[in-house]
């Protein structure tokens, strides 16, 4: 059974614990509460004050827990949590009550824009997600950089390799031109002087030069002939009578027949002329056929004087007509005019 003593001792403290849990128990509890509510201000409206009853509650709460309580450690397990209080019971005795504030100010919320402000002026603008990036445009440059580099030195080095082979190649050419050139002097001088060694030979020495004067020779003497014998032909009948008339005539004839034949007999030493330097030429070509004679260039000369030969012979055969048909016509006449005939 518990004495009297003990009885008034706990009433006493009890009394005692309502007192000081019905205000802050110690200057650094309160003054903790006063910093904390200077520190952050708050709007009317987020304030909120703890009623009378609240706090009246606590207390009693409080004072209950510490009668029924034997321990400090019981007594805090069975009171409330900090955050509906405010407080924490750390330390109870039987002379104080030692109390600890839990409090924490709220994060102040941003109040609601009213029309009047979103009307004063427009938003800011985001700045605009689209713009290209400085990161992003030379990822996109590079590669194409890159390229143009790698072409333009691939270019660079087949020029310089197409150039070098050029030059090479040029170098080659002229080397091998001018041994060309000097082949083609050489077998220029070669056939000039195989040329001139074939007219040193007795058959050019002493028949070529012979027939090339007299064909020129011929050929004037032919000009002049034909040009008095179709003269003669067209000639009318003397005024005064000649002693000889028909001699004119006949002497015309043997100048066309002489010219005949020295045509004939020209004609006949070219075809010989010719056919031996086509048969030295075939001795030739069958020892060596690379080498060319000098006799054949001279061989397609005379081959073009027969085809001139020929028009002459052909010219002083019907000259020799004419001059024919005018005599007879003449001795006719003179016949005629011998047996009174003529008017």
């Amino acid at each position: 059974m518990p004495t009297p003593t003990a009885s008034s001792d706990k009433s006493t403290a009890a009394s005692r614990g309502r007192n000081v849990a019905s205000k802050p128990l110690n200057a650094a509890a309160a003054s903790a509460t006063s910093k904390s509510k200077t520190a952050t201000p708050v709007s009317a409206t987020d304030k909120t004050s703890r009623t009378p009853s609240e706090s009246s509650n606590a207390s009693v709460k409080s004072s209950t827990s510490a009668r029924n309580g034997k321990v400090g450690n019981e007594a805090a397990s069975t009171s409330r949590t900090p955050s509906e209080t405010g407080f924490k019971v750390t330390k109870l005795s039987s002379s104080t009550v030692t109390l600890q504030t839990t409090w924490s100010p709220k994060p102040i919320s941003e109040p609601p824009k009213t029309a009047a402000a979103s009307s004063s002026g427009p938003a800011p603008t985001q700045p605009s997600t689209n713009a290209s990036d400085p990161l992003q445009l030379a990822a996109q440059v590079y590669p194409w950089a890159y390229m143009s580099s790698t072409l333009d030195a691939c270019f660079d080095n087949a020029e310089t390799t197409a150039k070098n082979d050029l030059e090479g190649r040029a170098k080659e050419l002229a080397a091998e031109e001018s041994e060309a050139a000097d082949k083609r002097e050489r077998l220029e001088a070669e056939r000039s002087i195989e040329f001139y060694d074939e007219l040193g030979s007795d058959a050019f020495a002493t028949k070529a030069p012979a027939i090339m004067k007299l064909f020129h020779s011929h050929g004037d003497a032919c000009n002049r002939i034909e040009t008095e014998a179709l003269k003669l032909a067209m000639r009318d009948a003397p005024d005064p009578p000649e002693e000889e008339p028909l001699k004119v005539y006949q002497d015309m004839l043997s100048d066309l027949e002489e010219l005949h034949t020295e045509a004939t007999s020209l004609q006949e030493s070219i075809i010989e002329l010719t056919e031996s330097t086509a048969t030295s030429t075939d001795e030739a070509s069958q020892q060596a056929e690379d080498v060319s004679s000098a006799r054949s260039q001279v061989t397609g000369v005379f081959s073009a004087c027969l085809p001139v030969l020929r028009a002459r012979i052909a010219n002083l055969s019907m000259a020799q007509e004419l001059i024919d048909s005018a005599l007879e016509n003449v001795s006719l006449g003179l016949r005629m005019e011998s047996m009174g005939l003529n008017d």
